[in-house]
C-alpha cells in the first residue's frame, strides 16, 4: 500500500500499503506551513494515498522562480489565478463522490486538468500549477497514458525550479508516477530524493515530519518489496512503524506483516498483523478508496493475509485465488500456493453446521439524538438488507463457536456508530447474555453490567464483532450528516 507524503495536516494523510495515491483537494494547510513546501508524498505498504489537496498548492505568484511580472503581464496573471482557482473548483466537486471509479468523478477530474493545462498555457514557468495538474492525471483510475502525461509534467516542473523550491512536491509525486507505472527503481530513487530534502527541512514540526518520513519509508519499501529486496522493505516498514504514531501506523504495520510473510517469518508477520488490527479494527484506512497497491494485484494477497488472520478460510483462500489470477508470474505467486495449501488442511464449516447455526435478528434500532425521537440519515430498509445479505458469516462465527460448546447460545445487542459514507466506526456489545448453558432472557432487554463471556462465547463474541466491523451500508444523503447510530439486536439459538 503506498500513500503520497504531503506536509499537511495529518487527517489528510493516508498510510497504506501498495502503490502511488491520490490528492485530495479541499484540505486546508495549516497557517504555520509555508506554502512552497506543499509536500505530496505516499505510503508503501501495499497501498498508497495521496492527501495533498489543490487549495494546499502553493500559489503560482509564491512559486514562481522568476522575477515577479511587470504591470503589462497582470492582466495574463489575473487570468491563470482564475483559471486555476476554476480548476480547483471542479476538483473540489469531483472529490465529492467517494469512489474514484465513479463516472462523473472522472469526468470532474479530467475537465479541471484541462482547465489547468490552459493556466499552464498562459504561463509555463509557475511550477506549482505544473505540479497541481500532473498530480491529478496521476490517478490511477485515469489510466496509464494520463499517468504517463502527469510524468512528462513532474520532469518539465523539475526544469523550471533551478532553486529546487519545488523539489519535495516534485518528487514525491515522481515516486508515484514511478510506481504506478511499475518503475520501482525509480521510484526508490524520488522517495530517497525527497526523504533527503525533508531531512534539510528546518520549518516544520518534529511530529509532522515523522509522518512524512514514515509515508516515504513505507512507500518505498513497498517498491523494494516489489523488487525482491525484502531485508530492506522489512527494514523500512519497521522504521516507519516506529516513527508514526498517527493512524497510519496501522498501515505501517500492515505492509511489515505482508513482507515478513514473504520473507517465511511467520511469527513476526502475525505479530505485525495483529498489532496493524488493533489500530485499526475496522480496516477503515485500508479499505479508504484513496489507497492503492502497487501492484495493483498485490491487494489480493493484503486481503487473504487478513482474512486468514480473522480465520475467514472461505474469503482467504477466494483472496490468494485471486492474487495468482491476476498476478501468476509475481515472484511471490509461490508463496500465495502455500497459503492455499494450508487452508486447505483446516476444516471446513459444513452446510448443515451452518443451519444449526440459527441466528434470528430484530429490526435495528436508531439512536435517539433529541426530545423529537430517532433521527437517522439512512432507510432502515437498507441496515435490514445488509443485514440479511451478510448474516451467513455471522453463522459461520457461531458454527465454529458450537464446535467447542454444543449448548452456546444468548442475546447479543450490538451498538454500531456508522460514518456519512457507510463504514462502521465502532462495534461494542450493549447486551450481552452468551453462556455455554443459555438462559431465556428477552431481546429486548438490555443487561447493565452483564459479565463478560469466557471460553466459546467469548471466541463468539469476538468473531461477531470483528465481522461487523467491515460491514459497510449505504451512504448518507442528507444535510451536513456525521454518523449514525443503530444497535442490531440477535439472539443465537442453536436449532
Amino acid at each position: 500500500m503506498s500513500l503520497p507524503p504531503r506536509l499537511l495536516d495529518p487527517a489528510a494523510l493516508c498510510s497504506p500499503v501498495g502503490g502511488c495515491g491520490v490528492s485530495l483537494a479541499g484540505v486546508k494547510r495549516p497557517a504555520l506551513v509555508s506554502r512552497r513546501h506543499a509536500g505530496r508524498l505516499g505510503l508503501s505498504l501495499g497501498l498508497l494515498l495521496t492527501t495533498a489537496t489543490a487549495q494546499g498548492y502553493a500559489r503560482p505568484d509564491e512559486t514562481s522562480v522568476l522575477p515577479r511580472a511587470s504591470a503589462s503581464a497582470q492582466p495574463t496573471q489575473a487570468r491563470v489565478k482564475e483559471l486555476m482557482q476554476e480548476a480547483r473548483d471542479l476538483y473540489d466537486a469531483a472529490l465529492k463522490h467517494r469512489r474514484r471509479e465513479h463516472p462523473e468523478r472522472i469526468t470532474l477530474t479530467q475537465r479541471a486538468i484541462s482547465t489547468a493545462l490552459r493556466a499552464i498555457e498562459l504561463d509555463p514557468t509557475q511550477v506549482a500549477n505544473r505540479v497541481t495538474a500532473a498530480e491529478w492525471m496521476s490517478r490511477p483510475e485515469l489510466g496509464e497514458a494520463s499517468v504517463k502525461r502527469a510524468l512528462v509534467e513532474l520532469q518539465e516542473a523539475r526544469k523550471h525550479d533551478p532553486l529546487a523550491a519545488q523539489d519535495y512536491d516534485i518528487a514525491g509525486a515522481l515516486a508515484l508516477c514511478y510506481s504506478h507505472l511499475g518503475r520501482f527503481a525509480d521510484a526508490i530513487a524520488e522517495y530517497d530524493r525527497a526523504l533527503l530534502r525533508l531531512s534539510g527541512e528546518p520549518d516544520f514540526p518534529q511530529w509532522r515530519k515523522r509522518q512524512q518520513q514514515a509515508t516515504l519509508l513505507s512507500n518505498s519499501a513497498e517498491a523494494m518489496m516489489a523488487l525482491g529486496r525484502l531485508d530492506e522493505a522489512i527494514r523500512r516498514y519497521s522504521e516507519a512503524d516506529q516513527l508514526d504514531g498517527s493512524d497510519n501506523n496501522a498501515l505501517h504495520a500492515l505492509g511489515l506483516a505482508v513482507a515478513y510473510d514473504r520473507d517465511g517469518q511467520m511469527q513476526k508477520s502475525r505479530e505485525a498483523l495483529q498489532r496493524s488490527l488493533a489500530a485499526d479494527p475496522a480496516l477503515r484506512m485500508y479499505q479508504s478508496d484513496e489507497v492503492f497497491f502497487a501492484p495493483e494485484g498485490d491487494r489480493h494477497y493484503y486481503d487473504g493475509l487478513i482474512a486468514e488472520a480473522l480465520d475467514n478460510r472461505d474469503d482467504a483462500m477466494r483472496s490468494f485465488k485471486e492474487f495468482l489470477a491476476e498476478l501468476p508470474q509475481s515472484r511471490y505467486a509461490e508463496r500465495a500456493r502455500f497459503h492455499l495449501e494450508e487452508l486447505r488442511k483446516l476444516p471446513g464449516i459444513a452446510t448443515a453446521e451452518l443451519i444449526h447455526a440459527n441466528i434470528m435478528m430484530a429490526p435495528p434500532h436508531f439512536g435517539t439524538e433529541d426530545s423529537t425521537g430517532p433521527r437517522h440519515h439512512r432507510p432502515e430498509e437498507d441496515i435490514q438488507r445488509v443485514t440479511r445479505l451478510r448474516q451467513i458469516e455471522l453463522r459461520y462465527c457461531y458454527a465454529k463457536a458450537l464446535r467447542k460448546a454444543p449448548k452456546l447460545g444468548g442475546d447479543l445487542a450490538l451498538d454500531l456508530v456508522l460514518n456519512r459514507d457507510g463504514a462502521v466506526l465502532m462495534v461494542q456489545p450493549l447486551e450481552n447474555t452468551l453462556s455455554e448453558k443459555p438462559s431465556n432472557t428477552s431481546l429486548d432487554r438490555v443487561l447493565a453490567g452483564s459479565t463478560p463471556p469466557a471460553g466459546a462465547a467469548a471466541d463468539l463474541l469476538h468473531c461477531v464483532v470483528s465481522t461487523v466491523q467491515r460491514w459497510r451500508f449505504s451512504s448518507a444523503d442528507e444535510g451536513n450528516v456525521t454518523q449514525d447510530e443503530v444497535a442490531l439486536p440477535m439472539r443465537f439459538q442453536a436449532r
